[in-house]
């Protein structure tokens, strides 16, 4: 088998299904571990020690989507911390036990919280919620196998991801605002907010972040925790409008935003990294983000239409 074939976990993610695609598309041999139907290998982190002693020959990188959603935080927060915990120590342990010698993580740009100032790599991660806690436990757990010269680790933190999902039946994270206002714009000709909006969000595209997962293979960097951002930082609410007009524009008829008035204090922030390679910088485009996926989901629905 190839020393150089590349093991990517979660495969059934969002994240994961663009990395496999691509980096196929690119020539990298790709294998897949998931817990459902259809992985090159079954892996469950909710069994962490079945993982720690699973066997596999030929992998050189494994690439570690796999965490708790937020969800699992806000109903059962003691077993997401338990299993995010338990799974990264599991999916380190199993390269080290087989022998793999490179590994990425994706962590979060939650392990900052409210933080303000410009945020690269060298800012200090200060978490305010359970989410953005265990990313921060699972990157210095990473970071000490690293230390360690067990193997070479990479982290990679993502800001707020766009992208039009692989597989829009099997996507599952429609609650994220860059696809939930997408949804309710083509669904109902209306976005409602939960809040005013006035909080800042970075939006950073899935080609941008894939790019880096490339870079990290060709060059093997000594930078160890990279940052992928994306070009524009705006409000919830000024997305919401960007979302209102690109899909009024397609639909051809008006789209409504409800939101509850208020004012709030918005922390001022500048999400950034301090590698400059040209290789890495990001050029996705929100606009044609909101503009492909609506378009998407609006011929969707009117085939549906057609089909009752």
């Amino acid at each position: 088998m190839e020393h150089n074939r590349i093991l990517i976990s979660g495969a059934d993610g969002y994240i994961a299904r663009h990395c496999i695609r691509r980096l196929r598309e690119l020539g990298f041999p790709v294998s897949t571990a998931s817990r459902n139907q259809g992985g090159d290998l079954f892996m469950d982190f909710s069994q962490p020690e079945q993982i720690a002693g699973t066997s596999i020959g030929g992998i050189g990188t494994m690439i570690h989507t796999v965490s708790p959603n937020e969800g699992l935080y806000q109903t059962d927060p003691c077993r997401a911390a338990a299993e995010n915990a338990a799974g990264i120590h599991a999916a380190l342990d199993f390269c080290v036990r087989n022998q793999i010698e490179n590994f990425i993580y994706f962590s979060s740009f939650h392990v900052f919280g409210n933080q303000v100032g410009c945020l690269t790599e060298m800012a200090p991660p200060s978490p305010c919620s359970d989410y953005g806690l265990a990313h921060c436990i699972a990157e210095q757990t990473v970071q000490m196998y690293d230390r360690q010269k067990k193997l070479n680790a990479w982290i990679i933190r993502p800001s707020n991801l766009f992208g039009v999902p692989e597989d829009l039946d099997k996507f599952k994270r429609w609650n994220l605002i860059p696809f939930a206002f997408c949804r309710e714009a083509a669904a109902q000709r209306s976005i409602s907010l939960l809040t005013p909006g006035h909080q800042l969000r970075n939006f950073v595209g899935i080609n941008d972040v894939i790019c880096k997962i490339v870079w990290i293979l060709k060059n093997k960097p000594t930078q160890r925790l990279i940052h992928a951002y994306g070009t524009e930082t705006i409000s919830v609410y000024d997305y919401a409008k960007r979302v209102q007009a690109i899909s009024s524009k397609i639909m051809e008829a008006p789209v409504q935003i409800h939101r509850p008035e208020g004012d709030g204090q918005t922390a001022r922030f500048a999400f950034s990294s301090v590698l400059t390679d040209p290789e890495i910088l990001p050029g996705d485009r929100l606009d044609d983000f909101i503009r492909d996926l609506t378009t998407i989901l609006i011929a969707r629905q009117e085939r549906n239409m057609r089909l009752k």
